[in-house]
């Protein structure tokens, strides 16, 4: 399997999380401040891990050529 397979597959699931994650702040489907507090903590871990892996594959491109 390739590894640039692997890195695509996990940024798509990296979205569709974080993505799960903004529908449940902005749905209002929080019961308190620190459930949202929670969201926020998840929300900003999956920002900081789409960024990496976007970064990596900006990498992948750069050596491609």
């Amino acid at each position: 399997m390739d590894g640039l397979y692997i890195v695509e597959k996990m940024y798509k699931i990296v979205r569709e999380r974080r993505s799960t994650v903004v529908e449940a702040i902005t749905e209002g489907n929080v019961h308190d401040y620190a459930a949202y507090r929670h969201l926020r903590g998840k929300l900003e871990a999956w920002n900081d891990i789409e960024a990496e892996i976007r970064l990596l594959l900006k990498e992948s491109e750069m050596d491609d050529e």
